[in-house]
């Protein structure tokens, strides 16, 4: 990629990619895809000792149709026991097919186990970091208000990311591309907060699509 096109791409990850400070909480909530990367994440966060729970939620979103034959949630699972986390200190949800029910149904189970979950860590991929939280602080069912919640992900650079598992440059710019279309369309559609989109983002978004990037 030339110059130009490294500089839009840029501009797309750091507005998306949030880096909020870590905070002890009740519970991580992991969000299933394609990117197992996620998963060691969450572990790693759990083994340090973040929060004394970890919920695994997810069962097959567009990354992932066809790609496991379990859902996400399980193969999220996994990854984290082989880790060291104890199967005693994980919560599954196997339903959410998008990010507007892994929050809704992360939260349902929850209540249903009577956990607390008034601090939470939400851990998935780097550029999703901002509509996930977007669409937490939206479709959470508790009290939103006294609910504190915050955003993390894998530790990776933008070109770090690209990987045989999560596909290439290419792919990642139009993850970005959709992601930033679905911030400026969903809040009228009740599914995420409003948020204002920077204009240097807008102009990325632009000139990527302008050069032939598609949005996924």
């Amino acid at each position: 990629m030339d110059a130009d096109t490294w500089r839009w791409a840029g501009s797309l990850w750091n507005y998306l990619h949030l880096g909020q400070q870590l905070e002890q909480s009740d519970v991580i909530i992991c969000l299933g895809c394609h990117d197992v990367r996620v998963a060691e994440r969450a572990a790693a966060l759990f083994l340090e000792g973040w929060a004394p729970w970890i919920l695994f939620t997810g069962y097959q979103g567009n990354q992932t149709v066809g790609m496991w034959d379990r859902t996400e949630a399980e193969i999220f699972s996994d990854i984290a026991m082989k880790l060291g986390v104890p199967e005693s200190k994980i919560i599954l949800e196997k339903r959410a097919t998008n990010t507007g029910e892994n929050i809704r149904f992360s939260w349902q189970i929850l209540n249903e186990k009577n956990i607390p979950a008034k601090r939470v860590i939400l851990v998935q991929q780097p550029f999703m970091e901002r509509r996930v939280l977007a669409t937490f602080l939206r479709q959470w069912p508790g009290d939103k208000e006294n609910t504190r919640a915050l955003v993390n992900s894998p530790e990776l650079s933008i070109e770090q990311y690209p990987g045989k598992s999560v596909g290439s440059m290419t792919d990642l710019i139009g993850y970005m591309l959709g992601t930033v279309e679905r911030i400026r369309d969903y809040p009228s559609k009740g599914f995420q907060i409003e948020q204002t989109i920077p204009a240097e983002v807008l102009e990325a978004y632009s000139e990527l699509q302008h050069i032939g990037y598609q949005a996924k």
